[in-house]
């Protein structure tokens, strides 16, 4: 591809995926009016919690496209061929970053949700760059707080429990939660 290819793709890329997400985000939204019929046990009916995702996700590709679009042209760097290589240990955290949710979504259902998580959480945060020790701790201990609020407390969502000792485990938090 000639430079001036490669210049306007650079410069348009961000545009291309905002749009691509709004599309998903449009087409998700459209697919949850074919499961919206009301429940017993949740008036809103089974399709509202993917719909306060999905207004989320696009509020989020709206603010891509307009951060982005304001950011200058001319901002291109020039990188030095000693750095165009990865070295080692930023493949290693590219390799956790995408494998780590995959190892969760194995272990959730051997171990339980409420006994995994915030060890998933605490080791993702520190995978992605969060290195205080007091960061880790108050970010995990927020973010698995919200998490059995809203799933447990707000809409009684059924979560994995785990299997053997981690049913029973998951149990007795779920106990003391409760």
């Amino acid at each position: 591809m000639s430079d001036s290819r490669q210049s306007i793709f650079k410069r348009n890329s961000h545009l291309v995926e905002g749009i691509v997400w709004l599309v998903f985000v449009l087409l998700a939204a459209a697919y949850t009016f074919d499961f919206d019929d009301p429940l017993q046990v949740y008036e809103w009916g089974p399709a509202h919690w993917p719909r306060v995702v999905l207004f989320g996700m696009f509020v989020a590709c709206l603010w891509l496209l307009f951060v982005e679009s304001r950011k200058k042209e001319d901002s291109e760097e020039v990188v030095p061929a000693s750095k165009t290589k990865l070295e080692f240990s930023t493949r290693v955290r590219m390799v956790l970053i995408f494998g780590l949710p995959v190892l969760y979504s194995f272990l959730i259902h051997r171990m339980g949700f409420l006994l995994i998580t915030p060890f998933f959480l605490c080791f993702y945060m520190w995978v992605v760059g969060v290195k205080k020790i007091r960061t880790l701790i108050i970010m995990t201990v927020g973010i698995y707080a919200a998490i059995v609020i809203i799933f447990i407390k707000l809409i009684f969502t059924y979560l994995p429990p785990g299997a053997g000792v981690f049913n029973t485990i998951n149990g007795y938090i779920l106990r003391v939660l409760q």
